[in-house]
């Protein structure tokens, strides 16, 4: 035999209704437009209900007397309702023993019916307690889980910058310097290597201006792959310290 079907409780979608908000209608103007706000009365559970009504009604206003004061506790007015309740059931009992079909037993089924009706009031009345505490529960719920989440994005911020530090620190001394460090490094040790040269040294003859310019873009283009050869390298270091960044992450 095959499993059975799972049957949801909610009624099916209406897909006639569903099949018009497409992609393309929607781009056009073409699909339907929400259905427009009740302003007067409305029919619910086969009862007729205004627009303008107030969320729990007072007994008076659906013909029902009330048992009550109008100040009172809701918790002792409770208790006494269920007492009276229990009661009234016992003497029902009572009445359906000794006669049946007597006019009491009906009187008895209304006072019940009208004391379940008051504490059914009752209950509706704490409706609006219940939504704000239930609000505030959800946003409590909330405001752990964000700060659970933030804790937890903490710790893993901490173990990520150490994770860098560790592999910083693991990586060799003797990196190749910048291009601007080079050349400002070059500079001093030509001016320093100038300053400690003997005058004999510097005493040459003269050149003409063809060779000086010669020579100039020979130790020119013999400076260049010197430099394309460092600069390599410390791409290469730069890449490796973005894959191991890339493997922490």
């Amino acid at each position: 035999m095959g499993e059975p079907q799972q049957v949801s409780a909610l009624p099916p979608p209406p897909m006639q209704y569903i099949k018009e908000y497409t992609d393309e209608n929607i781009r056009k103007g073409l699909a339907p437009k929400p259905p427009p706000p009740i302003r007067d009365s409305y029919m619910m559970f086969g009862n007729q209900f205004q627009c303008d009504d107030l969320i729990i009604r007072p007994l008076e206003s659906q013909g029902i007397e009330r048992l009550h004061p109008i100040q009172f506790d809701h918790k002792r007015e409770l208790k006494k309702l269920n007492m009276s309740i229990l009661i009234n059931f016992l003497d029902l009992l009572d009445i359906l023993i000794k006669s049946p079909g007597s006019i009491k037993r009906e009187e008895k089924l209304e006072d019940i019916k009208l004391l379940f009706v008051h504490m059914h009031h009752l209950i509706n009345e704490y409706r609006p307690h219940q939504a704000r505490e239930t609000l505030r529960v959800m946003m409590e719920v909330q405001k752990r889980q964000r700060l659970e989440t933030a804790e937890r994005f903490q710790k893993h911020l901490e173990r990520v910058v150490e994770m860098i530090q560790g592999c910083l620190a693991s990586l060799p001394d003797d990196l190749p310097q910048m291009d601007g460090a080079e050349s400002s490094g070059d500079g001093v040790r030509n001016i320093s290597v100038a300053t400690t040269t003997p005058a004999s040294r510097m005493k040459t003859e003269p050149m003409d201006v063809e060779e000086a310019g010669a020579s100039c873009m020979a130790a020119t283009q013999q400076d260049k792959p010197t430099a394309s050869l460092k600069r390599d390298k410390t791409w290469d270091k730069d890449a490796a310290m973005c894959n191991i960044i890339d493997e922490i992450a």
